[in-house]
């Protein structure tokens, strides 16, 4: 049997779970032939809604093509209505349009599901993650007792991924909806849906930033999104306004991914796995060819005028490590603001680390490159991240072309002079309560894994985390995996505190010891005596408000953060939180998301 790594390294072009003939195109696509294309923007229904935004989204499967080298195939992706129905919905073919929101105002967006009957990847569907499988080795021993259904491959729910929402709108795994109308334990919507639909309320009370709104359905929110479902939602305010920074076309949206095509152009996602045990699914995946807002390799040509890069990184499990360059430099880069929002300061650096999920707000002054000159947009983070050894290496991602001529004089601030708002930064007390999360991987007598879990729990295991409404918690995870793991907690954007160095392989093999013995309280590892070195404090680009951080292995990694309810939207029946409120925290690793690095929470009274 291969080992996980050499799985992982030959997965893309052995397994394919599209409709078309095997094999991958990477090396055959010519670089920088298509135009990127940029997001549409969705229209809002105002009418007859004062002081909100209404729209309409819907998930269906429509043609798209990937590259120019490539045929048009099927995707995903959502789209949104024109409310005047006399424009076409807006969507491209793969991913969903902007939203665009104020802070204050909210936006009540119903999600409507009209995808096929029949997944995408429907050869990549894994089942024994929710139920055992006659014939499989069950995991774990009498197999997992989902209320998932078995005569069905399509369901969905929508997270919007670093919003302040109460329970029925945050898009819990559970909540999923599907097209025939049945649906998940945990749906809820507001009154007035179809059976196919979810209605969500976003009160948008949160600080100028780019959140992303993406698929989240149970065990299936890594096939969705690499099938298309992932989306952009900008909150914009006053504040932000008055810096000064580029807008129109000079603020421009970047989703970055990176996908498996096979030969006749159709998506190719692996569809056998690594362990007896979970016989299709693959621990991470590693797409061969990058894909920018839904293009392989695609280029914008640019003025020679300071421009806002808002970057996402959209991928499955893929890090990048990014510097745009020409091959003799780099470009200065100024990052303004991470997923939270704005920092407090403009900090200049040439490269940028993004793990999945991550959003970045960064400042580009193309001025600086010679006209008619190129830059690249280059990447050398390792897969897996950070030992590497498991990916195919894709070293660039797309091209600016300092061709256009400049339209007119720009008059935006210069990013050193940009004057940011101050960052409030959260400390802990005498009352802030402490919790450990360990990060775990269970592997089989191959050494490949059956599982990821956190504190040695199944998703489907009762919830054990209560936290009290208005409290400040730290979180600690402990982190004792080869990976590097993007955790991401539903409701809150936290700070990171603090880094420390462990006894991993010391640590671990005590805490299995304990979860083995049943969980005995009095004998439960004091971290405290597995701790190595002070306290590190964070690098000075993960400084800020953010609700998705980087737990490095062999690390017990520090957030802190105030969990406060989000408020009802006045006038709207049904907007409140209920407690106890159910969220969850997760690793967005989304292989690792879907087995089984995820738990429950509930915020109480």
């Amino acid at each position: 049997m291969f080992t996980r790594r050499e799985f992982m390294r030959l997965a893309a072009v052995t397994a394919v779970a599209g409709a078309g003939e095997a094999g991958t195109t990477a090396r055959g696509l010519r670089k920088y032939v298509d135009p990127l294309p940029l997001l549409p923007v969705a229209v809002p229904d105002t009418s007859g809604h004062p002081g909100r935004d209404h729209y309409v989204m819907t998930m269906r499967e429509r043609p798209w093509r990937f590259h120019a080298d490539l045929n048009t195939t099927a995707a995903w992706g959502y789209w949104a209505s024109d409310p005047s129905g006399r424009a076409a919905p807006a969507g491209l073919g793969c991913l969903g349009p902007i939203l665009m929101a104020r802070r204050g105002r909210p936006s009540i967006v119903r999600y409507r599901n009209e995808l096929p009957t029949r997944h995408l990847l429907h050869r990549a569907i894994d089942q024994t993650l929710w139920r055992h499988v006659p014939g499989v080795p069950p995991d774990p021993p009498g197999g997992r007792h989902m209320d998932m259904p078995s005569d069905l491959t399509v369901w969905n729910v929508v997270h919007l991924h670093g919003g302040w929402n109460p329970p029925q709108s945050d898009g819990n795994p559970v909540a999923w909806f599907s097209p025939q109308g049945r649906h998940g334990p945990l749906y809820a919507t507001l009154p007035g849906a179809a059976p196919n639909e979810a209605i969500y309320a976003y009160g948008n009370r949160q600080r100028a930033t780019m959140l992303w709104y993406h698929d989240h359905a149970m065990d299936l929110t890594h096939l969705n999104n690499y099938a298309g479902l992932s989306g952009l939602y900008v909150i914009r305010d006053e504040a932000e306004e008055a810096l000064g920074l580029p807008r129109g076309r000079f603020e421009i949206h970047l989703v970055l991914q990176d996908r498996t095509f096979n030969r006749d152009g159709s998506l190719s996602y692996p569809v056998k796995g690594v362990t007896d045990y979970h016989p299709i699914w693959s621990p991470e995946f590693f797409g061969d060819t990058p894909v920018v807002n839904g293009k392989a390799y695609p280029f914008l040509t640019v003025e020679p005028r300071r421009y806002r890069l808002r970057l996402l990184n959209g991928s499955n499990s893929r890090f990048y490590h990014l510097w745009l360059g020409d091959g003799r430099i780099r470009l200065p880069l100024w990052l303004i603001g991470l997923g939270g929002g704005l920092r407090g300061d403009a900090l200049r650096t040439t490269t940028l680390l993004m793990a999945p999920a991550d959003r970045l707000d960064v400042i580009v002054d193309f001025s600086t490159v010679p006209r008619g000159h190129t830059v690249t947009l280059m990447n050398d983070a390792p897969a897996p991240y950070p030992a590497g050894g498991g990916g195919p290496a894709i070293p660039q991602i797309m091209q600016f072309r300092v061709t256009e001529p400049l339209s007119r004089r720009d008059t935006t601030t210069p990013p050193d002079e940009l004057d940011l708002p101050p960052l409030e930064r959260l400390r802990p007390d005498s009352g802030t309560y402490w919790r450990e999360r360990v990060l775990t991987e269970t592997t089989d007598r191959h050494d490949n894994p059956i599982h990821l879990q956190i504190n040695g729990r199944y998703f489907f295991e009762p919830v054990d985390d209560f936290i009290r409404e208005g409290s400040t918690e730290m979180w600690e995870y402990i982190n004792t995996t080869e990976d590097a793991h993007p955790m991401h907690v539903h409701l809150v954007q936290f700070q990171i505190h603090n880094r420390q160095r462990f006894q991993a392989e010391r640590y671990r093999a005590d805490y299995g010891r304990w979860l083995a013995k049943g969980r005995p309280k009095d004998h439960k590892p004091q971290l405290a005596r597995y701790l190595v070195g002070p306290p590190l404090p964070p690098e000075p680009e993960q400084q800020g408000w953010r609700d998705s951080f980087i737990a490095y292995p062999g690390m017990v990694n520090r957030i802190i953060a105030q969990y406060t309810k989000a408020p009802p939207i006045p006038g709207i029946d049904g907007t409140g939180t209920t407690f106890p409120a159910d969220y969850i925290h997760h690793c967005h690793i989304l292989e690792h998301e879907d087995n089984d690095m995820m738990r429950p929470w509930q915020l109480v009274s």
